[in-house]
């Protein structure tokens, strides 16, 4: 993996699981990472782990399906770093039954968080991604 010194880079989903681990490994490869998840003391003591280690990380508690959440933590991307270089845009659930439980608010629940979080995340990022590209700041 090369390429990532100095990269600002932005994961959603980050308190536990490939999140977590995408974060540990990308700061140790010399990435800045801002981390967003639910799980705001998670989130912390992952910060911590990436700054003992010498790493450089943020976190804002972040509920994607809010797109008001999505949009301050990409906003502490870039007001931190001044760029954010990738979104890894890695929050997500499945809830598990069968259909004729007719768990409809499941349902609702997941196309918030991994669909509209998602789509959030993307209506964030491009306007900070099409500006770098143009050299504007």
């Amino acid at each position: 993996m090369t390429g990532i010194n100095g990269k600002v880079i932005v994961i959603t989903g980050a308190s536990s699981g490939i999140g977590r681990a995408a974060a540990l490994l990308l700061a140790g490869r010399g990435a800045k990472v801002v981390l967003g998840a639910r799980g705001a003391d998670e989130l912390e003591a992952i910060v911590r782990e990436v700054q003992d280690s010498g790493g450089d990380a943020a976190h804002r508690r972040t509920d994607v399906s809010k797109r008001q959440d999505v949009v301050a933590l990409i906003g502490l991307a870039a007001d931190r770093y001044g760029k954010l270089d990738v979104l890894i845009s890695n929050a997500g659930i499945g809830p598990i039954s069968k259909f004729e439980d007719l768990r409809v608010e499941d349902w609702e629940a997941m196309v918030d968080v991994n669909v509209k979080g998602l789509l959030y995340g993307i209506a964030a990022a491009l306007p900070i991604f099409d500006s770098k590209a143009l050299g504007i700041s």
